[in-house]
């Protein structure tokens, strides 16, 4: 097979052609020839403002597969994702049963094959995501996880954490933990501030971020490993990881795109889609968010992508589950809220250059001779957004009119 990607605008900050308008040709998946009006029989890539960059990788998705397949399979999870430009994403364990062992690492890389899109399944830190005893790490390295965390199963423990941070140095792993210190606040399901005490919601305070991560920072320290920040939201937090990278640990930061769009006052009208771990928070913070972002000291812009059905979600605010599908519209979102504060090459920095430093290998370039890992997009493109292959009943974007969409 070949193609031929006319008129595109390079957006790789890795490649000589970054900046340059120019047609592309693929032949047996690998980059052939860049250049000028060049000429092919092959079949045509084209739109009216196209963009390429290298393929993004998502660092968060939840594929629900095994166990919970009727909010979402790896194989419509899958399907999401090429529509939303990804052509890699990281995998949560939080599956039934949970993904703690070689087997369950072999499961989805199987069940994946094929599909169009490279998985890389994180690995559960704990047994069952408990958070008492660690999980066959090692074992589940070999079969090809490089990140080990229990998502929003924050590890309480402090001597766990450490264990697991001496013990994926072993094999080159990295460790990532959402910052949350669920004591303070248990039973609390949205930020503290002004619009939690105004709807009578108990709410998670940012201490709560800050407390946890410093924790997390100090056994980093001590063990001299790797951590990475899985999920941050608040300007004490953005502080923290840049004295941590100023002081050269080995630590790397992501942020959910929800929380550089949109702040606590979205759930004024109790809308579950915006019931989210960690949860959207003050515009200070999403302020701070997005300066992390552009300077550097965020590393990547996931989707946190947790597809849910209708009975968990369509229900009162305090009983539906958390979290909203982004898989899809993720370019959409970016692109209609974020383009003026957040620059395109930085943004696709976050979806290539980082989460590849994150996994320990090499992002994708446009060059000759690289295999064509590519995700073409039209930031100006003007569209009516709706869902077509995730089988998610909360997408936060459906119905909405997006610029920008990925070709």
């Amino acid at each position: 097979m070949s193609q031929l990607i006319k008129n595109a605008l390079v957006i790789d900050s890795s490649s000589a052609w970054d900046g340059k308008q120019v047609d592309i040709l693929i032949e047996s998946g690998r980059i052939k020839k860049i250049g000028k009006n060049l000429k092919s029989s092959s079949k045509t890539v084209s739109s009216e403002n196209l963009c390429v960059s290298p393929g993004w990788i998502d660092m968060k998705v939840r594929l629900q597969d095994p166990g919970y397949e009727h909010k979402e399979d790896i194989i419509s999870g899958l399907s999401a994702a090429k529509k939303g430009g990804f052509t890699s994403v990281v995998t949560m364990p939080g599956t039934k049963p949970v993904t703690d062992s070689k087997s369950g690492i072999d499961y989805v890389l199987n069940k994946a094959k094929g599909r169009g899109v490279r998985v890389y399944p994180a690995g559960a830190l704990s047994k069952n995501m408990e958070g008492f005893s660690l999980s066959e790490m090692f074992d589940m390295s070999q079969a090809g996880a490089k990140l080990f965390t229990d998502d929003t199963q924050v590890i309480g423990d402090a001597g766990l954490m450490k264990k697991a941070l001496l013990y994926v140095k072993n094999f080159g792993g990295t460790i990532a933990a959402l910052p949350m210190d669920r004591s303070l606040s248990p039973d609390a399901q949205v930020h503290e501030g002004a619009v939690s005490t105004a709807l009578g919601l108990k709410g998670i305070p940012s201490v709560a971020e800050e407390m946890m991560l410093k924790r997390d920072i100090d056994l980093l320290r001590y063990t001299e490993s790797r951590l990475h920040v899985s999920g941050i939201t608040t300007a004490g937090g953005v502080k923290l990881i840049a004295a941590a990278k100023k002081e050269g640990l080995h630590i790397t930061a992501e942020v959910h795109l929800a929380n550089l769009i949109w702040t606590d006052e979205a759930i004024r009208e109790y809308d579950s889609n915006f019931k989210m771990i960690p949860p959207l928070r003050a515009e200070s913070d999403r302020k701070a968010l997005l300066k992390g972002v552009e300077n550097g000291v965020i590393d990547c812009i996931s989707s946190n992508h947790s597809p849910e059905d209708m009975e968990s979600k369509k229900l009162e605010f305090g009983l539906a589950n958390y979290g909203s599908s982004m898989l899809e519209s993720f370019f959409g979102l970016y692109s209609t809220h974020l383009a003026d504060v957040v620059s395109l090459n930085r943004f696709v920095d976050c979806l290539t250059q980082g989460p590849a430093k994150v996994l320990g290998f090499k992002s994708a370039s446009i060059e000759v001779g690289k295999r064509a890992i590519i995700t073409c997009f039209d930031p100006t493109l003007e569209w009516t957004y709706k869902a077509s292959s995730s089988k998610a009943y909360n997408d936060v974007a459906e119905g909405s009119v997006l610029v920008g969409k990925v070709i």
